[in-house]
């Protein structure tokens, strides 16, 4: 599996982000094609500091290739040029390989 995930750094209006991600990004990203997977998930941390980031998403695909055709579809497109509307704090993208443990 190839996996994209986005480091959201924390907003400036936390809950904004999570309105509008719901309401508006979730669909846009439903869209993009060869998605086997998609998760988003809010940071913690062990303690009482604050976590270093404010959520994390993944993208799962079938293989690099899939994901990169994705990523070139106008869906993709789409879905990358939505962050700027709701990821003040700003995002950071990767890219990799998970092996197969089986």
């Amino acid at each position: 599996m190839y996996v994209i995930t986005i480091i959201y750094n924390q907003p400036t209006d936390p809950a904004a982000f999570d309105e509008y991600y719901t309401a508006n990004h979730v669909p846009l990203v439903h869209a993009i094609g060869g998605v086997a997977s998609f998760s988003m998930s809010h940071c913690e941390s062990l303690d009482d500091t604050p976590p270093a980031a404010f959520a994390i998403a993944r993208l799962g695909f079938a293989s690099k290739d899939d994901a990169v055709k994705a990523l070139s579809s106008p869906e993709g497109q789409a879905a990358a040029a939505d962050v700027a509307n709701f990821a003040s704090g700003g995002a950071t993208m990767l890219f990799g390989e998970v092996p197969d443990e089986g």
